[in-house]
């Protein structure tokens, strides 16, 4: 159901007329986008972490496990391979790693094709607790999202993938944001096919 934006005041609205008396020379219309992407993403990561709240759960261990979880059996990455199918970031992925392993929900294995290398897989606990967390998570989203009709979310949906994809392909951006790479196609073993 549509809205007349002239009726809609939110905490950004506040802001917008602040510039646009404050500094009438400039069109301050980015910010109504750009902080309100930034307060819902507080929003849905403050949601997020009240889903996992009762499992025992943070972000990071979450994100970690259900990116093992989604990749389908056997459930296994390498390090850098979770680093881009998970939405953790760069820092740290092995200090992320060594406190999930510690939780039981993954293990380590050897990489037969480096020596150097792991292959960190979710453990049978590590599965159970995923798909538990993510039935909750998924539910959080559905209730925060639940202003709009389904119509709207996909339009919503489809305008940020719009804008995501600009981004991530924004060559002035490179080795400031890391560009999306899907994992090296893997086999039912785990063996990549490259």
């Amino acid at each position: 159901m549509p809205h007349d934006p002239a009726t809609l005041a939110d905490s950004v609205s506040h802001f917008l007329e602040q510039w646009r008396v404050a500094r009438p020379d400039i069109d301050p219309s980015s910010l109504g986008v750009t902080a309100r992407m930034n307060r819902l993403n507080n929003h849905i990561i403050r949601r997020t972490e009240a889903a996992l709240a009762p499992l025992g759960l943070s972000w990071e261990v979450f994100s970690l496990i259900v990116a093992l979880r989604r990749i389908g059996p056997p459930y296994e990455l390498r390090p850098g391979e979770l680093l881009r199918e998970s939405l953790l970031t760069s820092g740290a992925i092995t200090n992320r790693v060594d406190r999930v392993e510690k939780l039981g929900f993954i293990t380590r294995l050897p990489d037969p094709d480096d020596r150097r290398s792991v292959i960190v897989r979710l453990s049978a606990a590590g599965l159970a607790k995923a798909d538990e967390a993510i039935e909750l998570v998924f539910a959080a989203q559905r209730a925060f999202l639940s202003p709009l009709d389904k119509a709207e979310q996909a339009q919503l949906a489809e305008l940020l993938a719009r804008l995501n994809v600009a981004v991530e392909n924004d060559p002035s951006l490179h080795g400031k944001e890391r560009k999306p790479e899907g994992a090296r196609p893997r086999t039912k073993t785990g063996q990549d096919k490259t």
